[in-house]
């Protein structure tokens, strides 16, 4: 290289960049999501489950999903920075095969019954408002056994995993999923001999009952604010359900605006029951039961119930940004 190239020409031959011209844009004072909060409304989403039902046969969708896409991340299917989410559909007598993978996900039951998912060989039953686990790498397979369309929220760590490159993926086939140690777990009462590690790194209480979840709600003491906060966790360790997707049931006094926070975490929010509406930043956004929207990081979030006993599902990325020592959460003062 020549002693009289210039120096930006110099740094570009060997494969480097100066800093000092791009310092503000790489270390920004403050988050700045590229994403607005969106929301995806029941009202709409029927009508496309009811076509996806009719029109795509399992045969060819292995997995019949609606996927939540934000336009900010296209191409990419993500739904918020970390998170993404859709909607399965599983008519009866339908079966979604085994299969694994290092992306965490949960299933969150928006209606109907009868519908199982098998992890790692233990049954978890479906009903709605249900949480089902299916952690990285356990296998998982979902059957519906009853006599309705059974429809579920999917949330999944994809843009994640996606970014970090980890992706893998292994496919089993029908009822060959093996027995695991989760469901010993359970059953016994105790952690057997090395199994303790593996549930550091999520639960193995697969399933959490809505009605388990309604009924721990009402015994809570009111906030301040009215509202009743429950966290999912992991009954081994206390944690969080996954490290990489942290769950928590919001219930909502009517009439009584929760707390306003931003907080550096993302959330994807399922309106489990009732009516209200949530101000996300700028945007106001007006709710229903299975409607789905949005919290993107480091907006002003505040929600009020229109109906006594509203409750919100929120999926979040809490536990990550926690973890890697990101956690930043402010409230209104």
């Amino acid at each position: 290289m020549r002693k009289d190239t210039p120096l930006i020409e110099a740094l570009a031959q060997a494969h480097m960049l100066p800093l000092w011209d791009r310092y503000m844009t790489l270390l920004t004072r403050k988050p700045a999501p590229i994403d607005e909060p969106m929301q995806w409304s029941w009202s709409i989403l029927l009508g496309l489950i009811e076509r996806a039902a009719a029109e795509v046969g399992m045969g060819d969708a292995e997995r019949r999903v609606l996927l939540l896409s934000h336009p900010a991340f296209a191409p990419h299917p993500y739904t918020t920075s970390n998170l993404s989410a859709g909607v399965q559909i599983l008519e009866p007598g339908e079966h979604a095969d085994s299969h694994r993978h290092t992306v965490a996900a949960l299933r969150f039951v928006l209606e109907g019954e009868g519908a199982v998912t098998w992890v790692d060989g233990k049954r978890c039953d479906m009903a709605e408002g249900d949480l089902i686990l299916t952690p990285a790498w356990c296998w998982h397979e979902h059957r519906n056994e009853g006599q309705r369309r059974v429809v579920w929220f999917d949330g999944l760590d994809l843009p994640l995993a996606a970014h970090l490159r980890a992706m893998f993926l292994e496919f089993g086939g029908r009822g060959t999923v093996p027995e695991q140690i989760g469901d010993a777990v359970l059953r016994a009462g105790a952690l057997p001999a090395g199994g303790a590690e593996a549930f550091t790194r999520y639960s193995p209480r697969y399933r959490y009952e809505g009605l388990a979840i309604d009924a721990a709600l009402s015994a809570l003491a009111p906030s301040a604010d009215g509202s009743r906060q429950l966290r999912y966790t992991n009954p081994v360790t206390g944690g969080p359900v996954m490290p990489t997707l942290d769950c928590y049931a919001l219930r909502l006094r009517a009439g009584a605006a929760t707390r306003a926070f931003r907080s550096t975490s993302n959330a994807v929010v399922v309106v489990a029951k009732g009516a209200g509406q949530s101000r996300v930043g700028d945007k106001r956004i007006a709710w229903h039961k299975n409607d789905v929207f949005t919290l993107p990081h480091w907006n002003w979030v505040s929600h009020t119930a229109e109906e006594p006993d509203s409750q919100l599902f929120l999926m979040t990325d809490r536990s990550l940004l926690e973890a890697t020592g990101y956690l930043r959460t402010e409230y209104e003062t």
